[in-house]
């Protein structure tokens, strides 16, 4: 058993494979959309559908989040937010389409959509994720309201300048938890503050997780949390079998 993930240039080179795909329904309000690293959640609520994160600029992604709702049975909810942890490609990408077909609402931090705008186009790499706007910017101690549910915002700043954070409810077999998800899991490579700021924001999200009795932790890519052997099991579960995402407060601290 390993006491740490393994990040490689395999890890990094995998995140950008859009041949494979996988959800799963993981709470009763609540489903995980995957290819082979990196991941965005779909959550239910009584004012429609919330996406958050949004993996790379591929249209196979959009099309793996409506699957993942039709066979939720979730087709006739409308989608009708896209909320974002951060500007970098790999969690913004598939808004062009999510804004173009559904007209959602988007949130994202101010400072994260210029690093958006702002980042160098790449030969043979789509700049769709750029072909939106975002219609609310977002800030540390922000509510999203989403009819009987919302997402509190943190801001957790060093993985990018103008990271976010959130805590939300979720529910499995009726039974209220609450999630959190840690909006920038690496401190940006070779800058030391950077790290001196994500250490802050670790600290701070730990305090805030504790103060709302979290007892989930989500990731938005599966090295750093066995989330492809998570979705597996989500996927074959049986409904009395505990649910592998509920590790308690302690567990998420």
């Amino acid at each position: 058993m390993r006491n740490k993930p393994e990040l490689t240039f395999d890890t990094i080179k995998r995140m950008e494979d859009m041949t494979w795909f996988t959800h799963a329904q993981i709470f009763d309000d609540l489903l995980i959309v995957a290819q082979k690293e990196t991941v965005c959640y779909v959550w239910k609520t009584s004012t429609g559908l919330v996406v958050i994160d949004g993996i790379w600029p591929d249209e196979r992604v959009y099309q793996e989040i409506l699957s993942a709702i039709h066979n939720a049975g979730w087709e006739k909810e409308r989608i009708t937010k896209f909320v974002m942890t951060h500007g970098h490609i790999d969690h913004v990408g598939c808004g062009k389409w999510l804004k173009d077909n559904h007209r959602v609402k988007t949130f994202l931090s101010e400072t994260d959509d210029i690093l958006r705008l702002s980042t160098l186009s790449e030969e043979g790499r789509s700049d769709c994720w750029k072909d939106f706007e975002i219609d609310c910017y977002i800030g540390d101690g922000d509510v999203i309201e989403c009819g009987d549910k919302s997402i509190s915002v943190i801001s957790t700043p060093g993985h990018t300048a103008g990271c976010m954070s959130f805590i939300f409810p979720v529910h499995d077999n009726g039974e209220k938890h609450m999630a959190s998800i840690f909006g920038g899991t690496t401190a940006p490579w070779g800058d030391e503050n950077g790290k001196e700021l994500q250490k802050k924001s670790v600290l701070k999200f730990m305090k805030a997780s504790l103060d709302n009795h979290c007892d989930v932790t989500l990731t938005n890519h599966t090295v750093f949390d066995n989330g492809l052997e998570r979705i597996s099991y989500s996927r074959s579960r049986l409904s009395y079998l505990p649910n592998i995402y509920v590790i308690g407060e302690k567990g998420v601290q």
